[in-house]
């Protein structure tokens, strides 16, 4: 399993780009983020779509490294 580290010069990302970067299918993402493991994204105020920021995206990527969500259950 290899888990991708965010590109620096990425402010933001889409679900699917965050699944990819955590070696996740998007139903799966989407699955965990329901349960509570993965913080919920943000959402533009132009586009309205689902967003990653770069603090959100190192928050995944820690939670997919220590193998437990940010509720707290592993």
């Amino acid at each position: 399993m290899s888990i991708s580290s965010p590109d620096p010069s990425r402010e933001a990302v889409t679900v699917a780009e965050m699944a990819r970067m955590l070696s996740l299918s998007r139903a799966r993402f989407y699955q965990l983020q329901r349960d509570g493991y993965f913080p919920l994204p943000v959402f533009s105020v132009i586009s309205r779509r689902p967003l990653y920021t770069a603090e959100l995206q190192q928050v995944c990527l820690d939670v997919r490294r220590r193998n437990c969500g940010i509720n707290g259950i592993p």
